[in-house]
């Protein structure tokens, strides 16, 4: 499968023109939106487009688990307390944990590895916007 960059950000801008960008979901895909665009158009490095990712999801699991955006929480408490509660799935976690650790070597990820992170973070907030 080929990652098409315009094609996906043409999806969630009419997402969100639909749905709104006021929500949980909304924020986060506005957030992973501009990543992609960054990406593509190459005003975003490798290590850009993982921070945003990260924030957006940890953001938004923030919200969806009614934590104050303001707390700051171990990430892996964050996964597990989502995993508690059937937000998202063991082997999500662990893929976010893994996106997460790639931050630390970011320029030596692949880019079909990058842009398949960013497509599965859209992915999962997508699922419940």
């Amino acid at each position: 499968m080929t990652f098409d960059p315009r094609a996906v950000f043409a999806n969630l801008i009419e997402k969100e023109r639909l749905k709104g960008h006021h929500s949980a979901e909304g924020r986060a895909i506005r957030t992973l939106s501009r990543a992609l665009s960054g990406w593509s158009s190459g005003n975003l490095s490798r290590l850009d487009v993982l921070v945003l990712c990260d924030q957006s999801i940890q953001d938004w699991l923030k919200a969806r688990l009614k934590i104050s955006a303001w707390s700051s929480p171990n990430f892996l408490e964050l996964l597990e307390k989502a995993v508690a509660v059937q937000l998202i799935t063991r082997i999500e976690a662990v893929r976010l944990q893994k996106l997460r650790n790639a931050r630390v070597d970011a320029n030596n990820i692949g880019t079909q590895d990058l842009e398949a992170a960013l497509e599965f973070c859209i992915q999962l907030v997508e699922r419940y916007w």
